[in-house]
């Protein structure tokens, strides 16, 4: 009896050798370095982005300018500017003097000082006027488009060519003209003048010994050797902001496509990396922001304006790097979906027929989800073209990877699996409720069951086996899992 009722513990399996870093994660070094090299230059053009399109971008730079203006501690300093600049450049109590009768000039003084007073007062209340912010954003885009027409190689009325910036002064009076309507009166008198050119040319240089130009009627502005700088350096960042944006995205794709076998791993840790980025920008602007305030400000009492300036004018990059966290939490949220934990794999079994029968219906989710964004516009990238089909790609390409997995791992899901697992949760969640013990141990040995204490043996626990036994059932029943 002894030996039939005894139990016999398998013995536990030999462990399999240590596998190697390089076995277990297949070209490591290399994903690592492509990581690497992707931050490293998705930083780059995070900063050449931000330049691009708020220097260069003239609607940018409007809605920039107009945000300075509307800003209270921007509008308070520039009001004491404005009010020192006119009183300093223009002797207010001289002008005063030769308006007022001679008994009452020597009451010019107090006067002007009482202007400027009022100046001071009137000159906030003057850049919070609809009329005169309206000015102020069509200046600043009228100068915006003229430099980048600079920057960009000129037109017929500013051009760059022979490494200077010319101003022709005939495209202007042609266009003057046109406004009025002489222009046949003009051309009409320009033909006249041309005919007898050559004549007033002859004569000036026999006379006065001076030379014509070829151009004349072209005023230079500028030369070249500080304008070539300028346009190098704008025509640079603006490769830098399209190429150092697909190059971080390609070496993101390539270390995923790398990792054979561990690609969630990769994902999970791209999601880190956009996290990173997004951190490292906003804590730069916040370190930078300091330092060039400081060293540009030598008035404290300007220095709350001059912040207000940082914080508007750097907002696009503080945007950008907002939207890396938010891409990098979704990337998280993806790489955990695609995990082994209980819950992404509850929520994979639940979609796993609908994802497999029924794609219309992720694929209009999917429609639906990105046309509520694409309403809010919540990043710059959801208010360009290219950056919105790139996302809406990479979001149907995640939906087909899901699709794939769940098919592999519920080839048998059928319709209404979903409503029948919900169920089961409500369903255990009330009787674990509803439960309640019946049963209290009294004395070693005994069980008092309900008001009847009825009295009834506990069996013994079995003697436990010796200790190299237990371990090796351990073993068996608990097997040991390298962590990933």
């Amino acid at each position: 009896m002894a030996d039939a009722d005894a139990v016999t513990v398998p013995a536990a399996p030999t462990a399999p050798p240590a596998s190697s870093s390089s076995t277990k994660h297949p070209r490591r070094w290399l994903v690592a370095g492509l990581l690497t090299l992707a931050v490293i230059t998705g930083l780059i053009g995070i900063f050449s982005v931000f330049v691009n399109r708020q220097a260069l971008n003239t609607d940018n730079w409007t809605n920039t300018s107009s945000q300075l203006l509307e800003n209270n501690k921007v509008q308070t300093a520039l009001s004491a500017y404005l009010v020192h600049t006119l009183f300093t450049n223009v002797d207010v109590a001289s002008e005063l003097k030769t308006v007022l009768p001679k008994q009452l000039q020597p009451l010019a003084g107090p006067a002007a000082a009482g202007l400027q007073q009022l100046a001071g007062q009137v000159a906030p209340r003057l850049l919070t006027l609809p009329q005169v912010q309206d000015a102020w954003r069509q200046a600043n885009r009228a100068a915006s488009k003229e430099l980048l027409t600079i920057i960009n190689g000129g037109t017929k009325v500013v051009s760059t060519s022979n490494g200077t910036v010319t101003l022709n002064v005939r495209t202007l009076v042609d266009q003057l003209a046109a406004q009025v309507g002489l222009s046949s009166q003009v051309n009409a008198a320009r033909a006249q003048i041309q005919g007898a050119l050559p004549q007033i040319a002859a004569a000036a240089q026999s006379k006065l010994g001076v030379t014509l130009p070829t151009n004349t009627g072209q005023i230079v502005i500028m030369r070249s050797n500080q304008l070539k700088q300028v346009q190098d350096i704008a025509g640079a960042i603006r490769h830098l902001a399209v190429w150092f944006t697909i190059i971080p995205l390609l070496l993101f794709a390539l270390a995923i496509y790398l990792a054979h076998g561990w690609r969630r791993l990769v994902l999970r840790r791209t999601g880190w990396c956009f996290i990173g980025l997004g951190l490292v920008v906003l804590l730069a602007r916040r370190v930078v922001e300091n330092r060039v305030v400081d060293s540009l400000v030598a008035n404290e009492a300007n220095k709350p304006a001059a912040q207000q300036v940082w914080l508007i004018g750097t907002g696009l990059l503080r945007d950008i790097a907002v939207a890396m966290v938010a891409y990098g939490i979704i990337i998280l949220i993806a790489a955990w979906v695609a995990g082994p934990t209980r819950p992404a794999t509850a929520l994979r079994r639940l979609t796993a027929f609908d994802l497999r029968e029924r794609p219309g219906v992720a694929y209009g989710v999917l429609a639906g989800v990105m046309l509520l964004v694409l309403l809010w516009g919540p990043t710059p990238a959801f208010r360009n073209i290219w950056p919105v089909l790139f996302i809406i790609l990479v979001a149907i390409l995640g939906i087909e990877m899901l699709r794939r997995q769940t098919r592999q791992e519920f080839p048998n899901a059928h319709a209404g699996d979903a409503s029948t697992e919900i169920k089961g949760w409500f369903g255990r969640g009330k009787a674990g409720k509803k439960a309640e013990p019946t049963a209290t141990v009294v004395s070693e040995g005994v069980v008092q069951n309900g008001p009847e204490h009825a009295v009834a043996p506990v069996a013994t626990p079995a003697a436990a086996p010796p200790a190299d036994e237990s371990a090796a059932a351990t073993e068996v029943l608990e097997p040991t899992t390298p962590a990933e």
